[in-house]
């Protein structure tokens, strides 16, 4: 959660330096206004619904959320640099505040059922369902606890979880029975993303809804993938340090969201 708030307010910062080097008083070009929206949606699709979940953050995301929109509001007229600027730091300003609160929200993995938190639902869920699961999530928490020389095995631990739920949850031969399934290119069978969307939709939720568990869930298998090979291609242990639990912290974020959406938990 944290790494993604963070990466919400990096971008936000990367889009007030862009604007900044416009030497127009409007923002007229497309592309630039397609930059400025794609910021908004990954912040609705892929950053919000993993602070959303916690009850104590969830009620402080309106402004942030009036924000952007109104931001996205300026993107779909002729609108000055001025009013973007104004509320992209009204929106970093928000995003800082609530990093700031997010860091008093954290629960210690280890001690995360007792405290009924947000991943002590998680692996309660999951005990009764797949203890297998349960223990491989488990065990990437209290390893994200730790200070490591490589954070391989939390990553795999990681999306060995949600794979295993998602097979339990999802079974091959009944996500390839479900209408509009395709082989997508380069697999043998459903890939995660497509697992995820069987299960929502036979919950009756509407294709629109399952779309952020569906990125967040092609995310998992895509950074996962990304990461082990990075740290194959290495030579030196000493390159296996912050930017790797970084890394690895925005793939539990992930997987966080995911697993909320497949188990049906609703809040800490």
């Amino acid at each position: 959660m944290l790494q993604l708030l963070r990466d919400a307010i990096g971008r936000v910062e990367a889009l007030q330096r862009e604007l900044s080097r416009l030497k127009a008083a409007h923002v007229n070009s497309e592309t630039d206004k397609q930059a400025i929206r794609a910021v908004v949606d990954e912040y609705f699709r892929s950053i919000r619904p993993s602070i959303a979940i916690y009850p104590a953050l969830a009620g402080e995301l309106g402004y942030v959320d009036s924000t952007l929109q109104n931001i996205l509001l300026l993107s779909h007229r002729r609108s000055t640099v001025a009013a973007y600027r104004k509320l992209l730091g009204q929106c970093k300003k928000a995003l800082v505040a609530l990093d700031t609160l997010a860091l008093t929200q954290a629960h210690h993995p280890s001690n995360a059922a007792q405290k009924g938190g947000v991943d002590g639902r998680i692996l309660e869920t999951l005990q009764r369902l797949l203890p297998s699961a349960a223990a491989a999530y488990e065990q990437a928490l209290l390893d994200l606890e730790q200070k490591r020389i490589s954070y391989r095995g939390p990553a795999t631990d990681l999306r060995e979880a949600l794979r295993e739920t998602l097979d339990h949850l999802a079974p091959d031969v009944a996500v390839t029975k479900q209408q509009g399934y395709k082989v997508e290119p380069n697999t043998n069978g459903p890939t995660m993303k497509q697992k995820v969307r069987y299960v929502l939709l036979s919950r009756g939720m509407s294709r629109t809804l399952t779309e952020p568990s569906e990125r967040a869930a092609d995310a998992v298998d895509e950074a996962v993938g990304a990461f082990v090979r990075s740290v194959y291609s290495r030579s030196s242990l000493s390159t296996h340090t912050p930017t790797d639990r970084d890394e690895v912290l925005r793939i539990r974020d992930w997987v966080r969201v995911v697993m909320c959406e497949l188990l049906e938990i609703r809040g800490a």
